[in-house]
């Protein structure tokens, strides 16, 4: 029994040994393998950041230097695909007309159908009658109040504007007699007024004619010796005496051509012979006073009478030439001042007639206002055309409420012409150039494309950050007014798209690309960049169809350096598997 405790215990005592030594084992396994696990992640981390830094310093990717064709169709090089643009429009008609009720309300019933010609004004619709708020009740009331003030005044006004014109009327016909008898008593000439009648202008030209008759008359004898005055109507004047003018024979001689002329004048008994007569008493007196004084012939004393006489009608002869000539200013004063005065009566007429139109036309206006007013509060209220011409669409149905404004119809006036795109350029993208074709498709029908020329582009953006631009089919179209379209972007605005790690700066800051000639030479190449597409960018100017380029460019590049030269940066695989197998063996058991 002794002996058999003995080996239990001592196999006991074995197997502890065992376990203990198996524990220790694995103990020592899972140590080194976080050992292993900590040096892996510390080298890894101190790569990394190496490898981070050579990057940032650089500026640089670590994939290799590729060429870049623009326009090639190769999935594995990036710069040869084009952005495809679109926006948003709208087919709008410059013919069309909204119709668009002044209150809310709801659609009772239409007039009309679509299609149907209707012309301005026509009721096409109805709205239903209105609550009866209080607002509206004092909104007619005041509108009723208005219209009564209106009423009144016009009626007083009209009274009043009745009898003051035939005042005016009567005013200017007194006017206009009393100026003509004026102007009758200072007229010109007796046939004027058609009767015997002399006027004072026609006296005074009479009065001067019987004092320049009278002088010629009266010196005839004296200085010609002869009493038959006849002779002068015959043209046969006789000589002067010797004594008249014996100290000018000019004056004798120039006088008997002014003594005809003058009486030759008082012949035509309508007119003054102002100027030969003025030049006959300058000459007749000049005579006199270049005349001698003869015992015989003529005396002294018939000389000095002579003179006295000569002085004494040539300034009467004067003095009503001047009258003649005040008289006729003051007629031409009162026949002016007839015409601005009668001018200034029609006036008034003219001015009462039209503050009585101005008064009625309000009146009219208070019954409009008023009568759309009670309408709309009393009833329904109406929805007229604006303009006459087809209804294109109804958008409402009976039934459906509309607000204040709200477009519930369109009549298109004198046909569908005139037909726009209206569109919405984004502000972000290089925009077309007025007069280039645009493809417009509608949604749904991407084999449908129409052509269409752009005609204007805004200046401004729009609440949505757009530009506003219009464009004009080039063909007629079927299409329906006011459907949402697309509008495909022309080439001119669709960019080349390269990787932005292809672009560097220069030193003006411009930015750039490494271009390849015919050659394989690289130079930089200036390029204007516009959208960035996460790390793409567009390219609108600098690069074209055909046109190589380095992506990925590093720091070795140099400006005319040939393409063979371009030497890729391998990838370094370095690894520590000498390391790792070391302490991969220290594991084994």
């Amino acid at each position: 029994m002794k002996d058999i405790l003995k080996n239990f215990i001592k196999n006991l005592l074995s197997r502890r040994i065992r376990v203990f030594a198996v524990l220790t084992l694995l103990i020592l396994a899972i140590v080194s393998t976080g050992v292993f696990a900590f040096y892996k992640v510390s080298k890894g981390s101190t790569a990394d950041k190496a490898s981070s830094e050579t990057d940032v310093n650089n500026n640089l990717v670590s994939i290799d230097p590729v060429v870049a064709v623009v326009g090639e169709e190769d999935s594995s090089i990036i710069g040869n695909t084009a952005s495809n643009n679109s926006w948003s429009g709208e087919i709008i008609s410059l013919n069309n007309l909204y119709i668009q009720p002044e209150r809310e309300g709801t659609i009772s019933e239409w007039y009309v159908r679509i299609g149907e010609w209707v012309r301005a004004g026509q009721v096409i619709g109805k709205l239903s009658r209105p609550p009866q708020e209080p607002d509206a009740i004092m909104a007619l009331s005041e509108k009723l109040q208005m219209l009564s003030e209106s009423r009144t005044s016009t009626e007083a006004l009209r009274t009043y504007t009745e009898k003051r014109i035939l005042q005016l009327q009567k005013l200017r016909i007194d006017t206009e007699n009393s100026n003509k008898q004026k102007i009758d008593l200072l007229r010109s000439d007796t046939t004027e007024s058609g009767d015997a009648l002399l006027s004072l202008i026609e006296s005074k030209k009479k009065l001067a004619q019987v004092i320049l008759r009278g002088s010629i008359t009266k010196t005839f004898p004296m200085i010609y010796g002869q009493t038959n005055i006849s002779l002068l109507d015959r043209g046969n004047i006789p000589e002067l005496n010797l004594a008249f003018g014996a100290f000018s024979s000019k004056l004798r001689n120039s006088f008997a051509p002014v003594l005809f002329g003058a009486w030759s004048d008082l012949k035509n008994t309508n007119t003054v012979p102002e100027k030969s007569g003025l030049l006959y008493f300058d000459s007749i007196i000049k005579l006199a006073n270049s005349s001698s004084v003869d015992s015989e012939m003529l005396s002294e004393t018939n000389l000095d009478s002579l003179k006295q006489m000569l002085t004494q009608d040539q300034t009467e002869f004067i003095m009503v030439l001047g009258e003649i000539k005040s008289m006729e200013l003051e007629r031409s004063d009162i026949q002016r001042e007839s015409i601005d005065t009668l001018s200034e009566i029609d006036a008034m007429i003219v001015e009462l007639e039209k503050e009585l139109a101005m008064s009625e036309g309000e009146v009219k206006a208070n019954e409009i206002a008023y009568a759309t007013i009670r309408g709309s509060v009393g009833g329904g209220y109406f929805i007229v055309a604006p303009k006459g011409g087809v209804v294109s669409s109804i958008m409402k149905k009976p039934g459906e409420f509309v607000g204040p404004g709200m477009p519930v119809a369109t009549v298109t006036a004198g046909g569908n012409e005139n037909v726009l795109i209206r569109m919405r350029i984004p502000n972000n993208i290089q925009k077309p150039e007025i007069g280039e074709i645009l493809s417009i498709v509608r949604p749904g029908f991407v084999t449908d494309v129409q052509k269409a020329r752009l005609i204007g582009v805004g200046s401004s953006l729009d609440d949505d950050g757009s530009y506003m631009a219009d464009a004009v089919f080039t063909e007629k179209t079927k299409w329906s007014i006011g459907i949402s379209v697309r509008v495909l972007a022309p080439a001119s605005t669709s960019a080349v798209i390269v990787k932005y790690s292809s672009i560097f700066w220069s030193a003006t800051g411009t930015p750039a690309v490494w271009a390849i000639t015919e050659a394989d030479r690289i130079f930089a190449k200036d390029i204007t960049i516009g959208r960035t597409l996460g790390s793409l960018v567009e390219v609108y100017t600098g690069l074209q169809k055909g046109d190589r380029y380095i992506t990925n460019p590093t720091a070795d590049i140099k400006e005319n350096m040939f393409l063979g030269d371009l030497v890729k940066t391998p990838a370094s695989d370095k690894s520590d598997d000498d390391g790792d197998e070391g302490m991969g063996g220290g594991m084994e058991m």
